[in-house]
């Protein structure tokens, strides 16, 4: 409108002026176009008319918050050499206040003024951020718009560092340090107005403290580990440079003490283990030539009982316990589909259907809500349903998949995943939404291979070794992990 004024202006004029001597045309000034509004920021444009040569000493334009301009902010553009449009911009305004401004020039020592436009700059809004879920050091980009510089971004109490706001619609920030708080808000102070998102940032959370070394600094591989209320037990295995290690070593978590416990059945490696039983596992005498070790054992706390022999070899077989009875997935020597069931009752084996995929322990397995649910070792999440003998795929791991072995602990309704061997990534999956978040880094030597892992008061304890190819003086260590600490 301002335009369309100025114009039908400037025609008018033309005519006139044109019926008369050049010299004795008038020079206006017009106030034409708001260009521009923003949070902080005005783009105006103003025209200094007539059809002669002009010289302005000055040009620009004045604003104020009252019509009267009685407190002025001056924008001045200099020297003006021609008539013609001319654009003006300025920032460090209030945001949401009414403004007039007017364009000016100076021109044979008479100050030519346009009229006075009122406006009123924006305030800001918020659109949304992302990502919603990271890590400190990282960046993390707010989207709306009239942003004005020196917006300043905290998260919770901590202060981010602003890397660079776009076009006053694009903010980009380096996540601070966490102060404690998984979930924190985040919040804009903008010219001393504070505005909180309604969508809360949470941070990447898990913490890792070393618990201890293995007793006798020594490093077994093949091992066998089960936990129950007498504590976690590891042993059986091989040590590296050495014999099969005979008995287990029991941890206290309570006391963080190591104990010994003797096993009365044979040395072996490869045998599997849950909370109530033992068995299988072979030895190697020679290279890829095996002796097999049928024997099922009973545990009882630190104790074992013989129940008898299994019908069948089995070694690296995945064991859980569902309803009372064990559950055995897989193995190696053409086993890698087969899926059996004991029934301590009548202490028979059954067969099962066949799994989707070869299971082995370089995968995993845990029981939820009486869920069976088994991780492969190329990242496969799959329910079994024992009642009806059916598989189902439920999602995929996202993360490094290293080279089998991994690890599965569930606390209430999240399962905790990853550690697959030689990578240090943990995977926390949402088991009723069936979502997955990235959990810090495990420390310790990168090059690792978990031994073993239980939970007690919350919090999971995984006993890592480091790769059996690796020399020196490297132990195994254990390692306790509190998820929702930072």
């Amino acid at each position: 409108m301002q335009k369309l004024r100025a114009a039908v202006v400037f025609l008018m004029l033309f005519a006139s002026w044109s019926c008369t001597e050049e010299e004795n045309t008038p020079i206006l000034v017009s106030t034409e176009d708001i260009l521009f509004v923003g949070g902080d920021k005005l783009r105006v444009s103003g025209r200094l008319l007539t059809n002669r040569e002009v010289f302005a000493d000055e040009h620009g334009f004045v604003f104020s918050t009252d019509a009267s301009f009685s407190s002025p902010i001056l924008l001045s553009l200099g020297e003006k050499k021609e008539p013609g449009r001319f654009i003006g911009e300025k920032n460090g305004f209030k945001i949401g206040q009414t403004y007039f401004v007017k364009a000016f020039a100076e021109v044979d020592g008479q100050r030519l003024e346009g009229q006075a436009v009122e406006l009123k700059t924006l305030t800001p809004s918020i659109a949304r951020f992302s990502p919603t879920y990271s890590s400190a050091g990282n960046e993390l980009v707010i989207e709306g718009k009239n942003f004005p510089e020196g917006t300043q971004v905290f998260f919770g109490s901590q202060q981010a560092q602003v890397l660079k706001n776009v076009f006053e619609s694009k903010i980009t920030v380096k996540i601070p340090p966490a102060a404690g708080q998984i979930v924190v808000p985040i919040k804009l102070l903008i010219q001393g107005k504070e505005y909180t998102i309604p969508t809360s940032f949470e941070y990447q959370a898990g913490k890792y403290s070393k618990v201890g070394d293995f007793p006798g600094n020594l490093r077994i591989y093949d091992n066998s580990y089960f936990s129950n209320s007498s504590g976690f037990h590891v042993g059986l295995g091989k040590i590296k440079l050495g014999d099969n290690y005979a008995g287990f070593q029991r941890f206290n978590p309570a006391t963080g003490t190591w104990s010994e416990v003797s096993f009365p059945g044979n040395r072996r490696r490869f045998a599997f283990a849950t909370t109530n039983y033992l068995g299988g596992g072979a030895l190697e005498p020679t290279r890829d030539q095996f002796v097999y070790d049928r024997s099922l054992w009973k545990i009882n706390g630190s104790t074992f009982e013989r129940l008898g022999d299994l019908p069948f070899n089995s070694r690296e077989a995945l064991a859980v316990e569902w309803e009372g009875k064990l559950l055995l997935f897989g193995g190696l020597d053409g086993a890698g589909f087969l899926v059996r069931s004991f029934d301590p009752q009548s202490r028979s084996w059954s067969n099962k259907q066949n799994a989707p995929v070869t299971l082995s322990r370089n995968g995993a397995a845990f029981v939820w809500n009486a869920r069976v649910m088994v991780l492969a070792s190329n990242g496969q999440v799959w329910e079994y349903q024992p009642t009806s003998d059916t598989w189902q795929l439920v999602t995929t791991y996202p993360g490094n998949k290293g080279q089998g072995f991994p690890v599965a602990e569930v606390i209430g309704k999240k399962a905790y995943l990853g550690l697959y061997r030689a990578t240090q990534e943990l995977w926390e999956l949402n088991l009723e939404t069936l979502t997955w978040k990235a959990k810090n880094q495990i420390i310790g030597f990168p090059q690792s291979i978990n031994s073993g892992h239980f939970q007690f008061n919350g919090s999971i304890y995984f006993l890592r070794a480091p790769e059996e190819s690796v020399s020196g003086s490297l132990t195994m260590e254990l390692f306790k992990f509190d998820p929702d600490a930072i």
